[in-house]
């Protein structure tokens, strides 16, 4: 009787859950990257690097945060920078990884929205605070 109740006891704690896991219908599996995409009217807190596929999403920065753009395009084009809370700085790549880097600075409180096309195209948007 106790061969098989300590097996039934694990399966049982591993398929209820514990809280901290990922939320049911979420789809993905623990090697799978979860790609935050806020709307247009929600902001999350930008993240160490953004890509193409943040696409969509609306990111908060306080002035004197950086973070950083990557597109894994060695032909990917500057992105259109429309506004003035966040300056976008060419990052030279010296170690050939065939993609493109920006630095993002935040130096003034307002909203920039950082557009490309390419093969990789995005719209990102960055809430700056103070």
């Amino acid at each position: 009787m106790t061969t098989w109740l300590l097996p039934a006891l694990v399966f049982a704690g591993l398929t209820a859950g514990c809280g901290g896991g990922l939320a049911a219908g979420t789809g993905a599996g623990p090697d799978t990257p979860i790609t935050v995409r806020a709307s247009q009217s929600e902001s999350t807190p930008v993240p160490r690097t953004l890509t193409p596929a943040n696409t969509g999403g609306v990111f908060t920065m306080k002035v004197g945060q950086t973070a950083g753009l990557i597109v894994p395009d060695p032909n990917a084009p500057d992105p259109d920078v429309q506004g003035r809370s966040v300056e976008v700085v060419d990052v030279v790549n010296v170690d050939a990884s065939g993609g493109r880097e920006w630095e993002l600075r935040a130096v003034a409180s307002g909203r920039t929205t950082l557009r490309a096309g390419g093969s990789r195209p995005y719209t990102i948007t960055l809430d700056v605070t103070s």
